[in-house]
């Protein structure tokens, strides 16, 4: 028998009233591998990253991380949604870094880092705070331990932000457009940190209009179009030669709007 993919995600579909968002999206990925999606707005990737870790609770398909079935428990032949203590538990796993920073703007850097390990892995103060120091020295922040966020550029607080991520020791993170809310000079620092992430095996799926990243980093691109994969393999093949005309379309007007070309 084959083995089944670190992080599977079977026929996921979702609608919000008429409107299908998700229309029957599938792909997997190894331990330790990256995947970058890249697509036009309302193509359905955020959808797709809430899906996975069961924000959205997908209208049908399934995710499974690591051999488990994130969000359902089978229970006599039928699906069963898991009550939400189980359902946080496995969330647990899955980090996430969104858009925005979602910061708690009254807390330190070192308080906004120990708040989830603290309240739901019950971690003593001390050893919250030796875990919180170890990410925060990894994405290069350690010296703004007891800074502010509002004290921090956008950068720093998205980097504060992965490092939250990190601190609740995940398998898998997943990266929703991490960079869209950041000045130009800003995002090469948060791309570094990411890019060392991938480097130490971290499974990663990244939703990005970075193509340069993705070039560089991802073991797969997929490109999203209306609800649907259009088209998913290595970088070169989706990036540099795509087969579809709508991959095309979409990746020669990005370049156009950025720098013109691959380096």
């Amino acid at each position: 028998m084959m083995a089944m993919p670190f992080l599977s995600v079977e026929n996921l579909r979702k609608s919000y009233g008429t409107r299908e968002v998700l229309r029957g999206v599938s792909l997997s990925c190894e331990k330790g591998h990256v995947t970058c999606v890249i697509g036009p707005s309302g193509s359905g990737k955020s959808t797709l990253l809430h899906c996975i870790n069961h924000l959205e609770a997908p209208d049908s398909g399934r995710v499974v991380l690591d051999g488990q079935l994130i969000g359902y428990e089978p229970i006599r032949g039928r699906l069963t949604a898991l009550k939400d203590h189980d359902l946080e538990r496995q969330r647990r796993d899955i980090g996430m870094v969104f858009q925005r920073f979602n910061l708690f703007p009254h807390m330190t850097v070192l308080g906004n880092i120990t708040l989830a390990p603290r309240l739901t892995r019950r971690m003593p103060k001390k050893d919250a705070a030796e875990l919180a120091m170890r990410v925060l020295e990894s994405v290069g922040l350690a010296d703004r331990c007891d800074s502010f966020a509002r004290q921090l550029s956008g950068g720093q607080q998205q980097r504060v932000a992965i490092a939250r991520a990190l601190a609740m020791e995940p398998k898998l993170m997943l990266f929703d457009e991490p960079t869209s809310a950041l000045d130009p000079e800003l995002v090469s620092g948060v791309l570094a940190v990411m890019k060392d992430l991938a480097t130490q095996g971290m499974t990663m799926v990244v939703v990005t209009h970075e193509l340069q990243f993705a070039r560089e980093v991802a073991g797969t691109v997929v490109f999203m179009d209306e609800g649907l994969i259009i088209e998913s393999g290595a970088p070169d093949e989706v990036l540099v030669s795509p087969k579809s005309e709508r991959t095309r379309s979409f990746i020669s007007r990005l370049l156009r709007s950025d720098t013109g070309s691959f380096e």
